[in-house]
């Protein structure tokens, strides 16, 4: 067998082993089943009844396998990422929020189920039963009395 047949099937060989090293090194997409596996979900800590002003102490993560459409779920990333920060961002995103219907413990807030102070109808969840509120114009300048 000549040099030269030789020389090029060990680099052909070598070429493909270089190869499949490199696909090795490659970084490899998560499959949905470890991506599902680390969602966690906001849930109360107590029983909230309905017109309740949520804090950050009323709210917890939970780890879940299924989150389900309308849930306030925790990104993939950030629960792989333990940072102080993510973990304080949704229950302070729902601080000061309103529930339109009461939550017994561990069960997932839904965002259909809360109000922001924002929001259109946040008065008429916040508000007891019978009781009205009324809106007073109050002018932003500086006016003096002479």
């Amino acid at each position: 067998m000549p040099a030269k047949t030789i020389l090029t099937i060990l680099f052909l060989i070598s070429l493909g082993v270089v190869v499949i090293i490199f696909l090795h090194a490659l970084p490899q997409p998560l499959s949905a089943d470890t991506v599902t596996g680390r969602n966690e979900i906001l849930v109360a800590t107590t029983t909230l009844p309905p017109g309740t002003l949520l804090r950050a102490k009323d709210v917890a993560w939970q780890p879940t396998t299924k989150a389900e459409p309308g849930q306030i779920v925790r990104p993939s990333n950030a629960v792989t990422n333990t940072n102080d920060e993510s973990d304080r961002q949704a229950p302070s995103d729902v601080s000061g929020a309103a529930l339109r219907a009461g939550v017994t413990a561990g069960e997932p807030i839904r965002r259909t189920a809360i109000v922001k102070p924002a929001d259109r109808d946040f008065l008429q969840v916040v508000l007891s039963p019978g009781a009205r509120a009324i809106a007073i114009p109050v002018a932003t300048t500086n006016t003096s009395l002479r």
